[in-house]
């Protein structure tokens, strides 16, 4: 599969792309990763419109912001034993018990 690259002039905020450019150096030791990250932040804000414009189409209010508190607070109580405990348990059963051969 051939990619085809096009190259593009930007104007951005010059501490906005100093700030980019110390994250791109940090997770990458390099700033070789810089045209990388910046497609990948392009295709991440396309790839979360188009799933924006699902969510409309099945009339979900995708304006709706929900904090990690909220959704934590909203979380269902567990009605049983942690699932952990049950499998512990099971693995400490003998399989066999009372098959003889």
């Amino acid at each position: 599969m051939v990619v085809y690259l096009k190259k593009v002039s930007l104007y951005i905020d010059e501490e906005l792309w100093a700030r980019f450019k110390e994250f791109v150096l940090r997770k990458h030791g390099t700033l070789r990763k810089l045209s990388c990250e910046v497609e990948n932040l392009l295709q991440t804000s396309l790839v979360d419109e188009k799933v924006r414009q699902a969510f409309e189409k099945m009339s979900v209010d995708v304006r709706t912001l929900i904090s990690p508190e909220e959704i934590k607070r909203e979380r269902p109580k567990l009605r049983g034993p942690p699932s952990e405990n049950l499998i512990r348990e099971m693995r400490e059963k003998p399989v066999a018990k009372g098959i003889s051969r």
